[in-house]
């Protein structure tokens, strides 16, 4: 696909937040209510303890395994495969996304592969994990590259599409060369998107990244949850799970979303620079 092929479609930045005073308030509300509502269910002792556990028991499980190190091991553990597996992943596919959205032959190449695997579910992949590497970190890292790759890549590819060719055009009556568009307008306009998949590409490998644990190793979070489900340890399971929870919650809230906002403010900056040239 030519520079010019691309769609008239782009990406418009997102204002920015007014928060009040007590916007933690309205941050807080919400678990807030699940946890009594949570405390409400427990209390009328419907379900067995060991099916239901309560959110004190849950608590003291929390605090039992931060003591003796073992949630944070298995955090670690976890979260050492994520980033592996995302930057393997995300090595792969943003090369191959400007490949592809950048040049025709390279889309007719690739674009039928692509659609055949992405039907493909990372966990999918996990017997070939296990005999390719083994039981171990190797495994789980290759399931989450697998679950990555795709939600960057498609991401990736449809911000090159909302390119407008006007501010390509803009760009080359000023002299510039197709490095220098791809530099200074393609990529620059392609940020907000590539951010985007970035944060659904570790979503999918969060969840690829428990379900690989389970089965192809014997560590991490998602070995622990799988393990206390074989004691009978319902606290536990639910400790695992909030863990994963709050770790994405962290990352998403004070990591990721404000990246991609600002990476969206940035392109709406250099578009206005190149329409007032």
């Amino acid at each position: 696909m030519s520079l010019a092929d691309t769609s008239t479609a782009s990406p418009v930045a997102p204002r920015p937040s007014h928060r009040g005073r007590f916007w933690w308030f309205s941050e807080i509300l919400p678990f807030a209510v699940g946890i009594l509502i949570w405390q409400a269910l427990s209390s009328l002792n419907v379900w067995p303890r060991v099916l239901f556990p309560s959110p004190l028991e849950v608590a003291q499980a929390f605090v039992e395994d931060i003591a003796s190190g073992v949630l944070p091991v298995n955090l670690g553990v976890s979260l050492q495969s994520l980033l592996l597996g995302f930057v393997v992943g995300a090595a792969i596919a943003v090369p191959l996304g400007y490949l592809m959205g950048l040049n025709r032959a390279g889309r007719d190449f690739f674009d039928p592969l692509v659609n055949l695997l992405q039907a493909i579910p990372g966990l999918a992949w996990i017997p070939f994990a296990i005999l390719w590497f083994g039981l171990g970190q190797g495994a789980v890292t290759f399931i989450i590259v697998m679950s990555v790759f795709f939600p960057v890549l498609h991401n990736l590819l449809t911000g090159i599409r909302m390119v407008q060719p006007v501010l390509i055009e803009a760009v080359q009556t000023l002299g510039a060369k197709r490095w220098a568009v791809i530099a200074h307008v393609i990529f620059p306009a392609t940020l907000p998107n590539l951010m985007t998949g970035i944060r659904l590409g570790i979503a999918f490998g969060f969840r690829s990244l428990v379900g690989g644990e389970m089965i192809a190793s014997t560590n991490g979070l998602g070995y622990a949850i799988f393990n206390a489900q074989q004691y009978f340890q319902s606290a536990r399971i639910v400790v695992g799970m909030l863990a994963i929870g709050i770790t994405w919650l962290i990352m998403d809230r004070f990591i990721l979303r404000p990246i991609e906002q600002r990476t969206t403010m940035r392109w709406g900056l250099v578009r206005e620079g190149i329409e007032t040239a």
